[in-house]
């Protein structure tokens, strides 16, 4: 039994690397220097592109004038990563604590795990965050300035009315965002996806007299009242969930968040990916498609010649799901045809390619 566990083991530790990225914080790192920045890079190992793009995230920085060994607890990244708007989904974090040593601290006697330990203002400085004002869209969305400006801008990006979406802007912008449009254009730039981040960066450069005077950059953090769906009972993997299975609740989310939801109404049947508890806030990996038709099913398959249609009864060399293309044979003839999906146990071939048939390939029930 010990000799298989081996043999097993690498394959296992093979296996877990496919899981999505990771970062693995270290029990020790080093900096040099008064006033260092830390950063993601210098206190973990990343393992990963998406982990790897996450190195330069800002911590905090360090006085390495206090010669102090000083301390990064895991809950101290995961709540920096958090603001950053991290996808949780694609990246897994693990460790527990970071000691963290200044070039004073390393020249000390005794080990390292004897310096004594510092979260204090004198120690880690943790990354400041912008103080934010949190407005509701609708409120401001008509203003002559720039705040409606920039308000309008974002409904648009999200394609959300302005009721259902409430937005944080710095207060430290609060002069810049007050300006009467009469005052000057702007000309505001979307730098980043709203689906790759909590926040929403625009360039905003600022003209008078035909002239750019200004350019200034604006973080604004958006969240959108959003109907969701949860899971009033535990469903096993595989298994189809129905409505009597869920409820709908209202959140407000970021962009990010939003965006892999799934709303009531289009559950459709589909089946449960992976075990799901009471109280799962469903989203798109959770469910997936109903397989409508199984290799060797008999399958109706109508045919549309011109304005006619015909029907034949075809047994299936493949299996798919709503709206997708699978080979079929009819009886015990040597040559296969295709047809598509669109409903259990039900295909169409389309001879006519002027005929055009409504299908269930955006919500097949099982």
């Amino acid at each position: 039994m010990t000799i298989r566990l081996l043999t097993l083991a690498p394959a296992l530790l093979a296996a877990s690397g496919a899981f999505g990225d990771s970062i693995v914080l270290l029990d020790t790192a080093h900096v040099s220097g008064s006033g260092s920045v830390i950063r993601l890079s210098d206190v973990a190992r990343l393992d990963g592109a998406y982990a790897t793009e996450l190195g330069t995230l800002e911590l905090g920085s360090v006085d390495a004038r206090t010669g102090r060994t000083l301390e990064l607890h895991i809950g101290d990244v995961r709540s920096r990563l958090d603001e950053h708007g991290v996808h949780w989904g694609r990246i897994t974090l693990s460790g527990r604590r970071v000691l963290i040593r200044s070039d004073v601290a390393a020249g000390r006697s005794g080990l390292l795990a004897m310096q004594p330990l510092d979260t204090t203002a004198a120690g880690l400085q943790a990354a400041p965050r912008r103080a934010m004002q949190r407005t509701m869209a609708d409120e401001v969305i008509g203003d002559s300035t720039l705040r409606g400006q920039l308000t309008r801008r974002i409904a648009e990006v999200l394609e959300v009315e302005a009721n259902r979406l409430q937005l944080d802007f710095p207060i430290d912008r609060n002069g810049l965002l007050e300006t009467p449009s009469a005052e000057g254009q702007f000309e505001i730039k979307l730098l980043n996806s709203p689906r790759k981040s909590n926040r929403l960066e625009f360039e905003v450069r600022r003209w008078s007299n035909g002239v750019p005077s200004s350019r200034e950059l604006i973080s604004v953090e958006p969240a959108i009242r959003t109907t969701m769906t949860r899971l009033r009972s535990d469903v096993p993997r595989g298994r189809p969930v129905l409505a009597e299975h869920v409820e709908s609740v209202q959140q407000w989310m970021s962009p990010l968040e939003r965006h892999d939801r799934i709303a009531p109404e289009s559950i459709d049947g589909r089946a449960a990916a992976v075990r799901l508890r009471a109280g799962t806030i469903l989203r798109t990996r959770d469910l997936k498609q109903p397989l409508l038709v199984r290799r060797g099913d008999d399958v109706r398959v109508s045919c549309l010649v011109g304005g006619a249609v015909m029907t034949l009864r075809a047994t299936a060399e493949s299996g798919g799901v709503a709206g997708e293309t699978i080979t079929l044979r009819k009886g015990r003839e040597r040559q296969t045809f295709n047809a598509r999906i669109t409903a259990r146990g039900e295909a169409v071939l389309e001879l006519d390619t002027a005929a055009r048939v409504a299908d269930a390939s955006s919500g097949a029930r099982p």
